[in-house]
């Protein structure tokens, strides 16, 4: 009886370990790297999500659709139709622009959130699984969304409304400054130009970035 026992058991688990064979098969280690440097931009953008509502309530209380940070979340990081998506890019800058728009009376920052993730999203091709018959990354699209989130803190740290920023990330509180946002930024700007620089070295192209220091206050568009 214990013979049948483990003739059973490894008869359910072979086909699991050959799927699980198969699936490493199908990955290169680029696809591999690739995954976990999607699922870090991901969980980056989730904690400043946390953040920055933790830090700006009242715009959750704004928005007309969530009521809870976990119904935000959830909404900006669902699964897209690849067919009906803006191929140009155009339409997560103009989410990030809504946000920043100064007449705009609404959540602020799911907005930018929802634009900012679009962007990663589509550097990625909008996949969190990579395999070998994958369509290949575009390098200069993963610099480009990093140049995007420097302007993305820029546009944080200036934009201002009656003399008060529309959105408050870095602080001061008891004489300590709070500079947890700004090494969360910097984690999400270091993935992105790493995933960048891999690639590009794989497919022996070059990724162009303006000189350290040279903001733009215009974001690049990241198609598809």
């Amino acid at each position: 009886m214990k013979k049948l026992i483990i003739i059973v058991f490894i008869l359910i688990a072979l086909p699991s370990c050959k799927n699980n064979v198969l699936t490493n098969i199908a990955k290169s280690d680029i696809d591999i790297i690739t995954e976990i440097h999607a699922n870090n931009a991901k969980e980056y953008i989730e904690d400043l999500i946390i953040k920055l509502y933790k830090i700006n309530p009242v715009y959750l209380n704004k928005n007309q659709n969530f009521d809870t940070v976990s119904a935000v979340i959830i909404n900006i990081f669902q699964e897209v139709d690849i067919k009906t998506i803006d191929k140009t890019g155009k339409e997560n800058i103009d989410l990030i622009l809504k946000g920043f728009d100064k007449n705009f009376n609404g959540d602020r920052i799911y907005f930018i959130c929802k634009g900012l993730y679009g962007m990663i999203n589509a550097s990625y091709n909008f996949k969190r699984k990579f395999y070998l018959t994958d369509q290949k990354l575009d390098p200069q699209k993963l610099m480009n969304t990093a140049i995007n989130v420097e302007t993305l803190v820029w546009r944080l740290s200036n934009t201002k409304k009656n003399g008060q920023l529309l959105i408050t990330t870095n602080n001061i509180k008891e004489n300590k400054i709070n500079l947890s946002f700004e090494r969360l930024f910097g984690k999400l700007i270091h993935n992105q130009e790493n995933m960048a620089r891999i690639i590009s070295s794989q497919q022996g192209r070059i990724v162009q970035k303006a000189a350290k220091g040279i903001v733009s206050t215009i974001f690049l568009p990241i198609g598809f």
